[in-house]
């Protein structure tokens, strides 16, 4: 048994409490709360006390692509099709053992900024390792596209396949995997089936990139514009048969892909309508902000899926359309963006329960409370203020500030003094 004492103590699922401890026994929370009341439960525990630092659970960041690394610097945005164009043939020229190290790195800045859990969408399955190795948390989606309908069963195969080789090699930990069919416009209407039929034998998690630009909508509901007349032809495909829809969301609904509760990243261009039907089918959200401010043109209205029910939690995309995978940045910047509309305690929310929730891992992790695993982090809290503990909490912190965090109990990073045992 251990206990962590600190200045603060953040539990997202309660208030913020003030010289606060946290106790520990066999890699889940035995207890939360002041920290004479915490002491006095074992007088011979362990202590760790880490001063003025604030204890909270790990963040998790809902949505990356470890495998991708940043466009070429300073190379300019002209819009959403141009920039996936050059995704995907930058992608093309870069060889595995590249995708391997990149992921490698961006595993460790995850860590080092206090990312515990992460939804992960892999392509060729190099960051399933580092995932691995560093003991994070969460989901790891086998993407899958497909234009050609003949083609179907034949790519759904193969992806099954490796769902399966990928669970093997994580065992039975902390990741679990899943599929995610990459978007309304990425895939034939007979392969987005062919995936529903998948998840419904296997109960695995699915994520969809959905309503992220407006070149989405118009391609969805006219059949027509950059993406069939530019994106196509780039990728050497045309576009399949398919029917129309009022909205990306709509159509996702129609073809049964949101039949099974899946996790849309981004839906940045929703309305009542799609927020309904996202409500009434138990979908959640990824939200990327900052990759949203350069890609979407427009602003998920998340003020608006919160009130719907929608569980909401924070990404940060992949650096091709981010600058870091630093959590606490995106933050601030849905803090911003939403100013006025979501409150510091909401935004923590997000990116720390909402995100286990997206997830589906809220049983777990997320919040720091009585039976959850030992997933929480320990940062450097000098100037938060108990007139806003939350506020002032996010207007500071930094992934460089980030001095402990533990994953079921055991270390994974340790910038303190305080800690020097597992």
């Amino acid at each position: 048994m251990r206990i962590l004492t600190a200045g603060w103590v953040f539990p997202v699922a309660g208030p913020p409490i003030r010289d606060g401890a946290v106790a520990i026994d066999a890699g889940r929370i035995i207890a939360v709360g002041r920290r004479p009341d915490v002491v006095a439960l074992r007088a011979d525990a362990a202590r760790w006390d880490l001063g003025e630092a604030a204890l909270l659970p790990g963040l998790v960041n809902c949505h990356t692509h470890l495998e991708m690394t940043a466009l070429p610097p300073g190379a300019p945005v002209e819009s959403f099709v141009p920039w996936v164009v050059r995704v995907i043939e930058h992608r093309k020229r870069r060889p595995l053992d590249e995708q391997a190290r990149t992921a490698d790195r961006g595993v460790e800045t995850l860590l080092r900024s206090g990312t515990t859990a992460v939804g992960e969408v892999s392509t060729t399955g190099q960051s399933l390792t580092p995932l691995v190795r560093a003991g994070l948390r969460g989901v790891i989606y086998r993407e899958i596209l497909g234009l050609s309908p003949a083609e179907a069963p034949e790519r759904l195969a193969a992806a099954a396949a490796e769902i399966r080789a990928w669970q093997r090699t994580a065992g039975d930990g902390r990741l679990r995997m899943g599929l995610s069919p990459h978007s309304p416009y990425g895939l034939s209407e007979e392969l987005l089936s062919a995936c529903d039929r998948l998840v419904q034998r296997t109960g695995i998690p699915t994520a969809i990139h959905a309503a992220e630009s407006p070149e989405e909508t118009e391609f969805v509901t006219t059949g027509d514009g950059p993406i069939s007349r530019s994106l196509y032809p780039a990728v050497g495909g045309t576009a399949p048969p398919r029917r129309r829809a009022r909205s990306p969301v709509a159509y996702l609904a129609e073809v049964g892909a949101l039949a099974h509760r899946p996790l849309l990243v981004h839906a940045v261009h929703v309305d009542e309508a799609d927020c309904q039907t996202m409500a009434r089918h138990g979908a959640r959200v990824a939200h990327c902000p900052r990759s949203n401010g350069l890609l979407s043109k427009g602003t998920a209205p998340i003020p608006y899926l919160l009130s719907h029910g929608i569980p909401v939690g924070l990404g940060t995309d992949s650096l091709a359309s981010a600058p870091d995978l630093d959590l606490w940045e995106e933050m601030r910047a849905a803090l911003a963006l939403h100013a006025g509309r979501l409150d510091p305690e909401a935004v923590l929310t997000m990116g720390t329960l909402g995100g286990a929730r997206a997830l589906g891992i809220a049983d777990g992790v997320g919040s720091l409370e009585v039976g959850k695993k030992a997933d929480l982090i320990a940062v450097a809290a000098r100037r938060v203020t108990a007139a806003d503990p939350v506020g002032s909490l996010l207007a500071q912190t930094r992934g460089e500030n980030v001095l402990l965090a533990l994953i079921d109990g055991e270390v994974r990073h340790n910038r303190t003094e305080v800690v020097t045992c597992v």
